[in-house]
Formats: C-alpha cells, structure tokens, sequence
C-alpha cells in the first residue's frame, strides 16, 4: 500500500481497505509467532462454515467477534494461532448440489448415480470453498490459512475414521433397531436436534408434494370386535356382551393404519376395561387380528380413550410396543397397499406420495363402511419438521448406528462443574445440564452420498454363517480383523452425521491423532483457548465437541465459551433464503444495487414461490451504499452477546462510517501539523527532548493523557471478560466525546494556520517549543488510541498508523500495527 498518496478529505474504504490485506498476509504477520519473553500462547479454531454457498451476516458476526479477540492476543505479544476450515456438511450440501443439477440439468441424483454426483459435488466444494475464502479475507480475518483444512481431506478423514474406530472398539458406538426421525424428502435420518417441535390445526405445505397436508383433521374409524367361534376342543360357543360391537378410534393419520398392530386402552377406563384381552378385525386386513391391550400411556380423556397402536411409526407407540411385545409393520413399504390400489385402479404404486395413501385408505374405509365421521377438523396436532428440509418428519424403525451419550454426557458435565470449562455468559449452564442429562443416544447414521462413509465392514464367515461388523480404516484391515479365510465382506454404504465429524474439529485440525507440533507440545496450541460460536450451535457442535474431545484426547478440548446471538433481520424474522433477508456482508462493505442483489439469488436455486417471494423482499430493501469491512465490524461488535437473537440495523452500520469519519477529520488535522512545518522538522534533526517539552503541558493536555489512561484500562478489562462492546463503546466515547470533539478543537486555536494562495487553510504548524509540545502530545494520544482501537478496526487503523510520523515519538514501532503492542 502506498501510503505516500494524499489522503482524500472525505474517508472512503475503497481509498483504504483493498490492498492491507495482501501486504498483511505476504509479511506473515498471522502466523503464529513469539514477540515476548512473557508471552503464552493463544489458540481458536473459526467455526468451519458449510460449503453450501457464500458466507452471510452471521458469518461476518462470528468473524468479527473472534478476529477482535484474536487481534488483540496477537498485540499482547502473544504465539497466536487462528485455524481456518471448512465442513462438507452432508445434508445441506447434498440438498444444495441437488438442486444445482436439477436447475442446470435437469437430472435427479439417482438419475446421475453416485459416483458422477459426488464428483459433481467436489466441483461445487472447489468453487464454493474459493469463494469463502475470498470473503474471510474481505471481512479481514487474521487467519493462518496454511493451517486450513476442510473436513473431507484425507488427513481429516483419518481422524474421523479412526475416531469411530476407537469408541466402536470401546462399546461406545453400536448398531441397533430403534425409533428414529426419518426425512422422506432427504431420504436419511436425522437427530432430534435437527427435529422442530411445533404445534398447527391447519393444513401445511411440505416438500415435494403439490397439495398442502391436512394435519388437524381427526378421523373416528371403527375397529370391529372379533368374536371367535369354539375350537374343536371346546364343547361350547364363547360368548361376549352384545352392546359392544366395536371400538371407535380417532387419528390424524389414516396413512398409518395398515401398520397398526394393537388397540391401547387404560387399564382404570372402565369403557373398555372388560375388553382387555379381546381382539379386534383390522379395518383394511380381514386375516388380521389386533390385540386390545391395557397401557397407562392412554390418557382416558383425550378423544375416544383408545388408541391405535403403531410401533413402527410413533415414538409413543414404539414403548408401548416394546412393553406389549407386539411386532413393528413398516407403512414405508408400498406393498402394503397393493390390496386397496388395486381398488382404486392406481397404475404405479411407486410414484404415489405417502400423502396419497391417506386418500387411498380413507375411500377403502367408506367402501368397507368402517369410517364413522370426522371428530375435529381443528385438532391441534403437534407436529415434529426436520429442519433441514421442511418436510414432516416419518417416525420408524431402522437398524441405525448410535453414539452411547451417558457416559460422555458425564465427563462434559463434570468438566462445567469443576472449572475446567467456563462459559463467558453463565445463562447457559442451566440448558447445558438439561440437555446432558436428558437427552437419549445419538444416531450418527445418514442414508446419503456425500460425507465420510461409516468405516464399518459387515464380514460373514461362508462356513458357519457367523457374522460381525468390524471397523477398520481399509477392508483388508477388516479381513484380518475377522479371521476366517472363507468370507463374504460388505461395506457400510451410510456416512457418519456431519456433526461426528466437525465434533472433532478442535483437534483433528491440529493433526490428531498424529502427534504434530501442535498437537504434541504442552503447552501449544490444544486445549484451545476460547470457543466461540452461535449460541444456536451449543448441543449440535459444542457439547459434542466437550464430549468426544474429552473421549479421544483425555483433556477439555477448550477452556472457554463464547456464545453469540443469533442475527435476524430488522424486524425479527428469522434470516432465511426463501424470504430473501440473507445479507451476503460483500454487499454492504463494496456496495450493491438491487438488480446484482436479486440477481445473485440465481445461485440459491430455489423453487419458482421462493425465489418469487425472496425477490419482493431483496427489491423493497433498496441499493446498498459502500460502507466498508471496518464499518460493519464496529456494528457486529456492538451488539450484546448477552441476548438471544439481535435484530441486524443498517443503520448502525452507517453510522459506524460517520464514526470512523471524524477520526478520519481528526487524523488530517495531526498529520498537517508535521507535514507543513519548517521548525518541527529541525527539532527532529537536532534531537527533541521530550522530558523537557512535556514541562509545557497544560491541563487540557494532561486531561485527555488522563481520559487515555482510563480507556486503555477499561478497554482491556472488557476484553479480558470477552466483553467486547462495552470495550467499544469506551473506545468510541473516548474518541468522539474527548479526543475529536473537544482535544483537536481546543488545539486547533494553538497552533498556526497554513494558508494557499486563495487565502484558504491548508493546515496548521507548530512554530515554537510550547507547540511543538502540543503537536507531540496530539500526536502521541492519537498514535496510542488508533492501537486501541486497532484490532476492531484493522484496514482504517493500518491506513492512518502508517502515515503517523512516528519518528517524532519515542520507542521503536514494528512494520504494522498488527503486531504493534497493545497500549497497557
């Protein structure tokens, strides 16, 4: 950067920000390196994010928050390091690349194949994966990018291999028939964390499917008693009660009914209570028989008191079924309609939507004459949404792998209790122990194609038939494994959940479980110091990082956690593609008008109502003004991180420019007073002594010295509590409120006017001791103050710091003031 070019009267970032950057990186100021005798050292690992696309304002939030700190640690003198990555993050990507190539070539996965779709994907991680790079860069993000990994490299892989490997080996991970949420639209489970709980009446719109789906709508069926006829054994006929013809069941699923495999009734409701034990005819299967059963899940007064039981389709019925013994009937399984789609003529089956089945069973019940009436076309239903896709999520049954939680839950528990990790904002502790001790096993399978395969080998022995899953990092590891020679051996075509994998982040980027320099040497760079992340990310990725961090490495994999809120737009609504209020921050730190805006919603491919909807919203916002990287990082950092969710304000944005304006005005006001004078420049020659020149002080002098003092000490108390805004706010009370707005305007009356020939004022100079004194002062307070503020603002900072005469001053001052020492 040049910083000899005049500076223009009116800050502009395009004038300051474009060239720091690339000087910073070529000078190796980000690389971790000792400065002090004293220093420790200091490590962070950034959030990878998704290669799902470009990185949005929550994205700059994190950055902004975790570079102040970074920044800072670095000008204490400190060895720091800041790990970059990316993840592969299976589920969103593999929806995203789907999209892409049915938008670009209109194909289907399937219709691709495997092998050409994950090279599709990789195409899509290259070109996605530059382009974060880019905007880490542009948001001014002191990483050491020789330390980037992304979590499908093969060192990484490795890790994640020989992790699943290790609890496999120790019982910690298992495989198992269990009730899990399963996404029809993805085709794979899904943890509960990526499960919605919400509670609707009204028909709702799910993915791939035309029509909306009723969800409030209860439907009576009759299930008619059976009444059996003497065996040859008995010599009489058994008799039942004549009243009670049949029992009325209410469900909002229809669909579910050919799974149904009981009729649960409270054991104390005395309408049923003499049917216990008895058998009702299946509604659809007329061979079929359902035991009444008496559980106390039944809760009397809801609906008709009984209740059809599907234990393969709800996570109630799947205890009640455990505890009734009573077999699990897959309604995924299209032939278990054929009966009824003969009836109603369906030509392919295998195109029909399990929403349409409800259809097909509703009129089979009519023509049986089983269907009794609707109950409620208003029942509150609640309903569980996968996250990811949108889709209402399928309960069943399926041989899954699954974490054991317990035991680890422990560790991370105790590791809160006694100190060893401490949350910067203690209102978290509260959900971190619910959620420890409450929830169930994880399952880390997913039914898709992109992501780290399970390294898991199902081997069976062709002599004995014996057969065992081992996990090994190759098959011909697991062939040795298993000892027989006369074997059949098959891989696990599931990958492991994104959330396995980037759980290992924290020390798999370090090398683990090579023993690397980072990795290796106490202390280094493991544990990492501080963990900060979005608060939504606490149980997905932190407490998971917590558990088998402490599983694998024996030790806390950091010390600390920052939790930030998160970012919604100005009125509250959750940031969302679909609705077009995803800000991509390039937009506001280069600017945008609103046709580039609406038009790089092309590259969120979505579906014709979305991008029509998105459109609408991206048009009302209006054209984007360019207002730099350091603007938006003064407005991310002044948000609390106390709350939730804050709500992103364009104007605090702008209003960070005018901020950063008057210090610009300050800065051309110092800078004249050693660029115009004759007699400043002699006394640098002839050697100034500053002891006597500071016996010119007067009080106004000593009073900013003294208004200096107490924001450097606050400024570091704040950042040493990871409280970064009111940090700010004294850094920009003491700039606007003290420095510009009453130091430069008193000093401007002590000091000599430069004129032009036109008589106007170019600037100012010092002609004497006395205000030579004056100048060095100014000039000392605004060289300790940009210091001050400069890990928040680092382009602005550098820009006016390197044209600082610092010579003037006393001390030795590095190349940058990236690496200059924090004022103390």
């Amino acid at each position: 950067p040049d910083t000899s070019i005049e500076m223009p009267k009116t800050y502009s970032p395009r004038f300051v920000e474009p060239a720091w950057y690339e000087w910073w990186e070529s000078r190796e100021l980000f690389k971790p390196q000792q400065r002090s005798n004293v220093a420790s050292t200091y490590s962070m690992v950034v959030p990878p994010p998704n290669v799902t696309g470009s990185l949005h304002l929550g994205h700059a939030l994190t950055s902004a928050i975790e570079d102040v700190i970074i920044r800072w640690q670095r000008m204490l003198g400190n060895e720091v390091v800041w790990i970059p990555g990316s993840d592969h993050a299976g589920i969103a990507t593999q929806m995203v690349v789907e999209r892409f190539i049915e938008n670009k070539y209109n194909l289907t996965r399937s219709e691709m194949g495997r092998e050409r779709f994950e090279e599709a994907i990789w195409d899509w991680r290259n070109l996605k994966g530059d382009q974060i790079i880019k905007q880490l860069r542009r948001l001014g993000s002191s990483l050491d990018w020789d330390r980037s990994t992304f979590t499908l490299n093969p060192s990484y892989s490795y890790a994640v291999n020989e992790a699943f490997i290790r609890l496999h080996k120790e019982g910690l991970i298992y495989r198992d028939s269990r009730m899990i949420n399963w996404c029809c639209h993805l085709g794979t489970s899904v943890s509960d964390l990526e499960v919605d709980r919400t509670e609707s009446e009204t028909p709702i719109k799910i993915p791939g499917y035309e029509l909306r789906v009723d969800v409030g709508v209860m439907h009576n069926v009759a299930y008619q008693l059976d009444q059996p006829v003497a065996s040859k054994t008995q010599s009489f006929h058994i008799s039942y009660p004549d009243d009670v013809k049949e029992i009325i069941v209410g469900t909002t699923r229809l669909e579910t009914i050919p799974g149904d495999t009981a009729i649960a009734v409270n054991p104390s409701d005395p309408r049923y209570s003499h049917l216990i034990g008895r058998y009702v005819k299946h509604p659809l299967f007329d061979h079929k028989l359902l035991p009444i059963i008496a559980d106390d899940a039944v809760v009397m007064d809801k609906g008709t008191g009984a209740l059809k039981v599907t234990p393969a389709h709800s996570f109630l019925d799947f205890e009640i079924g455990k505890r009734h013994n009573l077999p699990h009937v897959s309604c995924l399984q299209k032939d278990m309609y054929d009966q009824m789609l003969k009836v109603e003529s369906w030509k392919n089956r295998n195109e029909i939507h399990r929403f349409d089945m409800r259809n097909v069973v509703l009129k089979y019940l009519y023509k049986k004459d089983l269907y009794r009436s609707v109950g409620s076309k208003n029942h509150q239903s609640t309903l569980r949404i996968c996250s990811r896709s949108g889709d209402l999520i399928e309960p069943m049954v399926s041989e899954q792998w699954f974490v054991r939680i317990e035991e680890l839950a422990d560790s991370a528990l105790k590791a809160v209790d006694d100190g060893r990790i401490k949350f910067v904002q203690d209102g978290y502790m509260k959900q971190w122990r619910h959620w420890l001790t409450t929830s169930g096993d994880w399952c880390i399978s997913r039914s898709l194609w992109w992501g780290h395969q399970i390294p898991v080998y199902l081997c069976r022995d062709n002599s004995t038939g014996k057969e065992e899953w081992i996990s090994a990092h190759s098959e011909e590891a697991a062939r040795e494994q298993f000892g027989a020679y006369d074997i059949t051996i098959t891989r696990d075509t599931d990958v492991l959940d994104t959330w396995f994998s980037s759980a290992l982040f924290p020390f798999a980027a370090l090398g683990w479980p090579k023993q690397t320099p980072d990795f290796q040497r106490i202390p280094r760079f493991y544990p990492l110091n501080l963990m900060e992340t979005g608060n939504d990310l606490i149980f997905f990725w932190v407490a998971r990082m917590v558990m088998l961090g402490m599983k694998l490495t024996g030790k806390v994999p950091f010390r600390n956690i920052l939790l930030h809120p998160l970012i919604r737009d100005e009125v509250g609504r959750k940031m969302s593609k679909s609705l077009g209020n995803v800000i991509d921050p390039i937009h506001i730190i280069d600017g945008a008008s609103n046709q580039e805006r609406i038009e790089a919603l092309d590259d969120l491919y979505l579906d014709g109502n979305e991008k029509l909807s998105a459109m609408s919203t991206t048009a009302t916002a209006g054209n984007y003004q360019p207002l730099g990287c350091d603007s938006l990082r003064l407005a991310m950092c002044s948000y609390s991180t106390e709350s939730p969710h804050i709500n992103f304000n364009l104007t605090m944005v702008i209003e960070s420019r005018k901020f950063l304006q008057k210090i610009w005005n300050s800065a051309i006001f110092v800078l004249s007073l050693f660029t115009h004078d004759e007699f400043t420049a002699k006394q640098l020659q002839n050697g100034i002594d500053h002891k006597e020149l500071t016996s010119y002080h007067r009080t106004v002098d000593k009073w900013v010295l003294a208004q200096l003092y107490e924001v450097v000490v606050s400024t570091n108390d704040h950042l040493s509590n990871h409280n970064l805004p009111a940090a700010l706010r004294g850094i920009q009370h003491f700039w606007k409120n003290h420095f510009c707005s009453v130091y430069v305007e008193f000093c401007k009356s002590c000091f000599s006017a430069v004129t032009n020939e036109n008589g106007d004022t170019v600037g100012y100079q010092a002609s004497t001791n006395q205000q030579l004194a004056f100048a060095l002062n100014i000039l000392y307070v605004t060289e300790t103050a940009l210091r001050l503020m400069s890990p928040f603002t680092p382009f602005f900072t550098e820009e006016l710091w390197q044209r600082l005469p610092k010579e003037y001053l006393n001390g030795e001052f590095p190349e940058s003031i990236t690496i200059a020492t924090y004022p103390q």
